[in-house]
């Protein structure tokens, strides 16, 4: 997989998503397509380090909201954060 980096927090994969890094304000923002959904990042206390949570429930924003995300999926997704999240030197790991 290939990132590139689009703005100083935007980075897009040639897979087909892009991830907004709000990690300082607690949040990123995951987009496949037309469907986009905001995931919690918490961090470390007193270093320069975020993570996700393995057992997050993730859902789609409206109108894609209905839609049922498999586990498969839900990993999937989960590792996508992290990686971009990485590739721009943003420490982080799904805990």
């Amino acid at each position: 997989m290939a990132f590139r980096h689009m703005l100083f927090n935007i980075v897009k994969s040639d897979k087909g998503f892009t991830v907004k890094i709000r990690s300082f304000k607690g949040y990123v923002e995951y987009r496949e397509g037309k469907k986009v959904l905001v995931l919690t990042v918490y961090h470390v206390f007193g270093k320069p380090e975020a993570y996700v949570k393995k057992d997050t429930v993730i859902r789609w924003k409206s109108p894609h909201s209905a839609e049922e995300i498999p586990e498969d999926k839900r990993k999937e997704i989960l590792q996508n954060i992290v990686d971009a999240m990485q590739f721009r030197k943003y420490p982080a790991k799904i805990v």
